[in-house]
């Protein structure tokens, strides 16, 4: 199996990018691949050298997140995209809305599953800023288009369920602080892939 990992960001001591760092450092102890896509900001990061890292640059600023966020998503498209015509990805992991745009039109193009892990919603962080409903309705379209949502605790998972609609049947809770959590994770990929080559065939 070989995930990519989609995040805005990558550098050490970060929430997300430990988490998915976590996750891709399991998957090759277990024989699998995993390539994390994100931004490049300079920073430094540390990971097993067996994990595959792509970081892009971003030549333009945006004048807040939400715009900033929409190119930092053309440049992981491309990149996603250039490497599909190289290697072929079992499955794509988008993490929280600034993925959200890469994590579905890439998982389209190459007609695999899309995992998505809400690490908080809009409605959680307050439901504030001109950009808000627009970032609402971009988590909402990740848990639409989405075949896995994981969430790391009870807030997030009532929030996904009752301000984004997201079917409990979808919805996956991992803590991140406990133990075994990374491999719930892998077991719920395990299921997605194999019940799409089921469709399929």
């Amino acid at each position: 199996m070989k995930v990519a990992l989609l995040s805005k960001s990558f550098r050490d001591g970060e929430g997300i990018s430990e988490h998915i760092k976590s996750i891709a450092e399991f998957l090759v102890n277990k024989g699998h691949e995993a390539h994390i896509i994100s931004f490049d900001d300079g920073s430094y990061y540390s990971i097993d050298d067996r994990v595959e890292v792509s970081r892009m640059p971003l030549h333009f600023e945006g004048d807040n997140l939400y715009n900033w966020s929409l190119m930092m998503n053309n440049q992981l498209k491309e990149k996603a995209v250039a490497l599909l015509e190289e290697e072929e990805f079992d499955l794509i992991h988008a993490n929280d809305w600034t993925t959200i745009p890469a994590g579905t039109a890439v998982s389209k193009k190459a007609e695999k599953p899309l995992v998505l892990t809400l690490h908080s919603t809009e409605n959680e962080r307050g439901f504030e800023g001109d950009h808000a409903e627009m970032i609402s309705e971009l988590e909402w379209q990740g848990g639409y288009e989405s075949d896995i949502v994981f969430v790391t605790r009870d807030e997030t998972r009532n929030s996904a369920i009752f301000d984004l609609d997201v079917p409990d049947e979808k919805l996956e809770q991992v803590n991140p602080f406990g133990d075994g959590w990374e491999g719930t994770v892998l077991n719920r990929y395990k299921g997605i892939i194999r019940n799409k080559k089921e469709v399929k065939h």
